[in-house]
């Protein structure tokens, strides 16, 4: 069955990377949540996707600039933009208490390099994967721990497998996808967790070309789809592209199981 993984905890249902996002996935039944780390100024892993704090809550300045002490006194913003009282920057220990009680795996992604030693104690022994754009942070992380790793990618570079090969890393989250790149990774043993899916149709596709597990902003509705039994599909009845249906084509290339 592929997992459900809520994209900055279930940022279509909750305000991102909190702990309300992360009981709200619980409730859609995820499987994992997937939460960003950044570094406060005296050493804290703290939830927060960007380098600032204004998009996401009521203050001003660089997450680094910040103590724990300082971004706990800022109010987060919820969907429509308006600040909550009850909803405060969270720290990773605390989503990693959450998660567990609640019984969800974690996807960490590291936004910042030089975070590999701090993530590698704080998530030694738990149900998670670790994530990054920087690939040589997950090769890093790959040599001093045991934790899963995952490389992000937003483009579909020639060999996207061998990048996760070099990096140590056992599973791919890629925003673009073609059947090449499942066919590939299965044969490697990789996962292949696409991001961010938010409709039905698109989450059906993409189980059908073989994803192990798909990161959406709203873990509800992917719940329903990814539910749903993975239909098979062969030569007579493959619509998706590049398939053409020339004569003697075998639909390789939509990798119609």
């Amino acid at each position: 069955m592929a997992l459900v993984i809520g994209h900055r905890a279930a940022a279509a249902l909750a305000p991102e990377n909190t702990l309300a996002g992360i009981k709200a996935a619980a409730l859609c039944r995820a499987d994992y949540v997937e939460l960003d780390v950044r570094l406060s100024r005296d050493g804290e892993l703290v939830l927060m996707h960007d380098e600032r704090v204004e998009r996401t809550t009521n203050g001003k300045g660089l997450v680094e600039d910040l103590s724990l002490e300082e971004l706990r006194a800022l109010e987060v913003k919820g969907r429509n933009g308006q600040c909550m009282e009850s909803q405060k920057i969270a720290t990773l220990n605390e989503a990693l208490s959450l998660t567990e009680e609640l019984g969800l795996g974690l996807v960490v992604e590291m936004k910042e390099e030089g975070l590999e030693g701090l993530v590698a104690e704080a998530l030694s022994g738990k149900n998670c994967i670790v994530s990054s754009f920087y690939h040589s942070s997950l090769r890093e992380l790959s040599d001093i721990s045991n934790l899963k790793t995952g490389i992000i990618i937003s483009s579909l570079p020639i060999n996207p497998v061998q990048l996760a090969l070099w990096a140590g890393a056992a599973a791919i989250f890629p925003k673009r996808v073609n059947a090449r790149l499942f066919k590939e990774a299965r044969q490697q043993g990789i996962e292949v967790f696409p991001w961010t899916v938010n409709s039905k149709e698109e989450a059906s596709w993409l189980l059908r070309l073989g994803a192990d597990g798909l990161v959406t902003d709203d873990p509800c509705l992917i719940r329903e789809a990814a539910d749903q039994p993975v239909q098979a599909t062969g030569k007579e009845n493959c619509p998706y592209y590049p398939c053409h249906h020339f004569p003697d084509q075998d639909c390789t290339h939509c990798f119609c199981p």
